[in-house]
C-alpha cells in the first residue's frame, strides 16, 4: 500500500463526517479536499527534503509526531473534535508556499480559505504521524531512510494528485527550513535616553574638547642615556667557542583512531547524497548535471574507507549495519534510474564504482 493510501485509510467515513462538521462543509467536499491535500502536501515536503534543504526540518517534525494520533478525537464516538497539537506545523515546513497551497486547494475544491486551513491543521499532523510510523518500521528516523522512502513513494504521490490540480505556482523549497518547535518571543525595546539629557551630554563633550585643545603641551622628557659598555678586564681572554648545533628529530605525529560514529556518519552522508542526486535524474541532461556530484561522492567514499580501515575489527560490525540497512534500497533506486533511456551511458560507470565501494563496508 502506498503512503498516500495509508494516510487516507485513517480518514474513514465516520472521521470525514466529523471533520466536515468541524470545517463547516459537506462530507463530499471534505473528502475531495482531503484527497487533494494529502498528495499535494506530500509532494511539497518530499521535494523540499530530497533537495536537501528541508531534510533536517522534516526529520525534526517527524520525531515530534512519532507515536501520535492527530485525529483521535475524530475517531472517538461522542468525543468533541479538538485540533491536534502542532496543527500549524505546515507553516514551519512549507514557509510562504503554504499560503499559495491554501489558495490553490480553495479554488480547486470550491470551499473557503478558513475551511481549508482548518482541514490542513488535521491533515498535516496526520501525514507526519503516518510517515514517522513507516520510518520506524524500516529502521528508524534517519536521513537515509527518509530519502529512500520519499524517493520510492514519489511516483505514487505524483499519481495521486487529482487531475486538474496544478502545483506549478509554488516556488522552489526555501533555502533553510525553519525549526519545527514554535516559540513565541516578545521583543524588548531598549530604553531610550531622556530628551533632557541629550543637551547636557553635548555640552560635556564640547567642554572636554576645549580643555584638551587649550591645555599647554608638556615638554617631552629626554630619555636617560644608555650606560656605556663595560671595558674588558681580561684582554687576553679567549673568545667563547661556538656551540655545535644538535639536530633534534621531529616527533612522530600521533594519529587519532577514528570513532565508529564518525565512520557511520560519513557513510550515511554518502548514501543520502547519492539518493538525493538520483532523485533529480529524469533524463540525459539531468544525469549529466548530477554526474559531478556522484563522482565527488565516489571520491568521498575513499576517505570513509580509509577511516574504516583504522577502526578495530570488532567495531566494524556497527558500521556495516549502515550498509545492511541501505545498500539493497539504493541498488533498487540505481536500477530504476539506469532504466531511463540514455542515462546508463552517462552514469553506469560511476554508479557501478559507488556500489562496489559500498559493498566493501561489510564484515
Amino acid at each position: 500500500m502506498s503512503i498516500v493510501d495509508l494516510i487516507k485509510s485513517q480518514l474513514t467515513s465516520e472521521v470525514l463526517d466529523k471533520l466536515s462538521g468541524v470545517i463547516g462543509e459537506s462530507s463530499e467536499k471534505t473528502r475531495t479536499a482531503t484527497n487533494a491535500a494529502i498528495p499535494s502536501v506530500l509532494a511539497m515536503i518530499a521535494n523540499s527534503a530530497l533537495s536537501g534543504k528541508g531534510l533536517d526540518g522534516l526529520l525534526g517534525a517527524l520525531r515530534d509526531f512519532e507515536g501520535t494520533d492527530p485525529v483521535a478525537t475524530l475517531k472517538t464516538p461522542g468525543a468533541t473534535p479538538t485540533p491536534p497539537s502542532g496543527g500549524d506545523i505546515l507553516g514551519s515546513l512549507l514557509g510562504p508556499n503554504l499560503s499559495t497551497l491554501l489558495n490553490i486547494l480553495s479554488k480547486f475544491v470550491g470551499i473557503g480559505l478558513p475551511a481549508i486551513k482548518t482541514l490542513l491543521s488535521y491533515v498535516g499532523p496526520l501525514i507526519l504521524s503516518v510517515l514517522a510510523a513507516q520510518l520506524k518500521g524500516k529502521g528508524g528516523l534517519t536521513p537515509a531512510n527518509l530519502t529512500s522512502l520519499l524517493t520510492a513513494e514519489k511516483p505514487n504521490i505524483t499519481k495521486a494528485i487529482p487531475a486538474g490540480l496544478s502545483l506549478a505556482d509554488l516556488t522552489s523549497p526555501p533555502s533553510s527550513t525553519p525549526t519545527t518547535k514554535h516559540v513565541t518571543t516578545t521583543k524588548v525595546e531598549e530604553p531610550a535616553l531622556p530628551g533632557w539629557l541629550l543637551p547636557l551630554l553635548a555640552l560635556g563633550l564640547i567642554a572636554a574638547g576645549l580643555y584638551f585643545f587649550m591645555k599647554p603641551a608638556e615638554e617631552p622628557v629626554a630619555p636617560a642615556p644608555a650606560p656605556a659598555p663595560a671595558a674588558a678586564t681580561t684582554p687576553s681572554a679567549e673568545a667563547p667557542k661556538p656551540l655545535t648545533p644538535v639536530e633534534i628529530a621531529p616527533a612522530e605525529p600521533k594519529l587519532a583512531i577514528p570513532t565508529v560514529d564518525a565512520v557511520s556518519k560519513g557513510l550515511t552522508e554518502v548514501y543520502t547524497g547519492v539518493t538525493n542526486a538520483l532523485a533529480l535524474v529524469k533524463d540525459v541532461p539531468t544525469a549529466e548535471a548530477e554526474a559531478p556530484k556522484l563522482t565527488a561522492l565516489s571520491t568521498e567514499l575513499d576517505t570513509v574507507k580509509a577511516l574504516w580501515d583504522k577502526i578495530p575489527a570488532e567495531a566494524k560490525a556497527t558500521v556495516a549495519k549502515v550498509t545492511v540497512d541501505h545498500l539493497d534500497t539504493l541498488k533498487g533506486v540505481v536500477a530504476k534510474v539506469l532504466e531511463i533511456p540514455g542515462v546508463g551511458e552517462k552514469l553506469k560507470p560511476i554508479l557501478d564504482a559507488i556500489i562496489a565501494k559500498l559493498v566493501g563496508f561489510s564484515v
